[in-house]
């Protein structure tokens, strides 16, 4: 599975496409999906971006990683660890790591970095294996 299957698979899933995640990187050591963040349409009122778009991105990114690695899944849970605020004008990248295989869950781990290359946050989420990943899965390689 490559980039743009990866790219295309993202690009069935509704949200994906209005929040317009992109792929990066798509190998089973590392799935990069990035976000543009202009202007302030994601701006809380306290002039950060708002802790939700890193916390869908992280779902989108761990789910798209366990279609990498060749299955389909559902979220079972998902935590976030924001360490510093994001801004407006800022690509985000997640970096998504399967760290459990299971043959009924998997596990995965989410680090973002602006480009600058800061630690912005940290998610950890617990997914659930409903088969082998077809590209039939409606919504696409995120479809949880």
């Amino acid at each position: 599975m490559d980039r743009e299957w990866l790219e295309h698979e993202i690009n069935r899933n509704p949200f994906d496409t209005f929040m317009q995640f992109h792929v990066a990187k798509a190998e089973q050591e590392c799935t990069v999906l990035t976000f543009e963040n202009k202007g302030s349409k994601w701006d809380n009122p306290n002039g950060t971006m708002y802790g939700g778009v890193l916390y869908s991105m992280a779902d989108s990114a761990m789910e798209a990683a366990c279609a990498v690695h060749g299955k389909a899944v559902l979220t079972l849970d998902l935590g976030m660890n924001y360490l510093r605020p994001a801004f407006a004008d800022t690509i985000i990248r997640a970096e998504a790591k399967i760290i459990h295989n299971g043959r009924t869950t998997m596990v995965a781990l989410c680090d973002f970095y602006d480009d600058d290359n800061r630690y912005l946050a940290h998610g950890k989420g617990t997914f659930f294996v409903t088969g082998p990943y077809s590209g039939d899965e409606q919504g696409g390689a995120a479809n949880g």
